[in-house]
């Protein structure tokens, strides 16, 4: 079963409800809505997981790139997630992530707002590099026992950049 992000922004912060999977094709344009969000003064992004199905660690590097996103001041944006299930637990357990955002399993009711359902898929292969590269190095920065895991994979995936820069020339 594909996956989609439905958003908000409610009291200062950015709330996005995952439904289906968490994955590398919805990633990029939550990435790319709660960027806008943190630029624009909001310092909390709030991941409802009621209802995700699974995580990879795409998806996973993504929501702690939020957490490291250089916003002016002195605060921090802050990461919570909410209604994590078994299953994104497990996942989310076996990067790390616990350790490096609030993580609430307890039942948490979503706001009363409008969500809206964030495209899915990618515009192009670089971008789809770029976001899958960035988020398995915030996995790797922020949990060291990742960079084992993941250091082939980010190597493989520089060259791949490379290959296809050569492509456009």
């Amino acid at each position: 079963m594909a996956g989609y992000v439905e958003v908000a922004k409610v009291s200062g912060a950015v709330y996005a409800k995952v439904v289906g999977l968490g994955n590398f094709n919805n990633a990029g344009p939550l990435r790319e809505y709660v960027e806008a969000a943190l630029s624009a003064g909001i310092r909390g992004v709030v991941i409802d997981l009621g209802q995700c199905t699974g995580l990879d660690s795409t998806f996973m590097g993504t929501l702690i790139g939020f957490r490291d996103y250089e916003v002016s001041g002195d605060q921090k944006p802050c990461v919570t997630i909410v209604n994590a299930t078994p299953i994104t637990l497990r996942a989310m357990t076996s990067l790390g992530l616990p350790k490096m955002c609030h993580v609430k399993t307890d039942h948490v009711d979503p706001p009363a707002t409008n969500l809206e359902r964030l495209r899915e898929g990618w515009q192009d292969r670089r971008g789809r590099t770029k976001l899958v590269y960035e988020a398995h190095k915030h996995l790797v920065k922020n949990d060291k026992e990742n960079e084992a895991r993941f250091a082939p994979f980010l190597a493989a995936l520089v060259k791949e950049a490379r290959e296809h820069q050569q492509d456009l020339c």
